[in-house]
């Protein structure tokens, strides 16, 4: 009867390390899920670009987004069209976009969430204001999240 019991204890034993070995596994997957770029508490969400509105405004699945610390031109102002053409070229429509919204900014602007947008790894506000045809919106440095990045240049 002993050895019965010794064996039921031991069954138990390596049963609750395996379920223990699957929650690390599945908690890892978990915050893997988040990504690398994502930082802060705010929204982190994956979808297929959908839409271009203009250079620093884009569709991702059915999210508006507005990207933190850029500005680029509007309709009918020089430049429009090539940040537009820009941000086709760097998150074409259909491809994989990571948007990390700025906890500083979780209010939106314009009915936009405001973030920071990967496609493909590249950081697309870092990428149009080393290009050129963004500028720095210096206003928000004070409360974006992502003001103590060097691409910023925020003071």
């Amino acid at each position: 009867m002993r050895s019965r019991t010794s064996k039921k204890r031991f069954f138990f034993a390596v049963g609750l390390l395996l379920i223990l070995a699957v929650a690390i596994v599945v908690g890892v997957n978990l915050v893997a899920f988040r990504g690398p770029h994502c930082r802060g508490m705010a929204a982190c969400l994956t979808g297929g670009v959908t839409y271009i509105v203009d250079g620093d405004t884009l569709d991702v699945g059915s999210t508006r987004v507005g990207l933190a610390l850029v500005n680029t031109p509007e309709a009918g102002q020089t430049g429009y069209q090539e940040a537009k053409d820009f941000t086709a070229q760097t998150c074409p429509v259909g491809t994989q976009a990571l948007v990390d919204e700025d906890d500083g900014q979780t209010a939106g602007s314009y009915g936009r969430t405001i973030a920071v947008v990967y496609c493909g790894g590249v950081n697309l506000n870092e990428a149009l204001l080393k290009s050129g045809y963004a500028e720095l919106v210096s206003y928000y440095c004070s409360v974006s999240e992502f003001a103590d990045q060097a691409w910023t240049d925020c003071p």
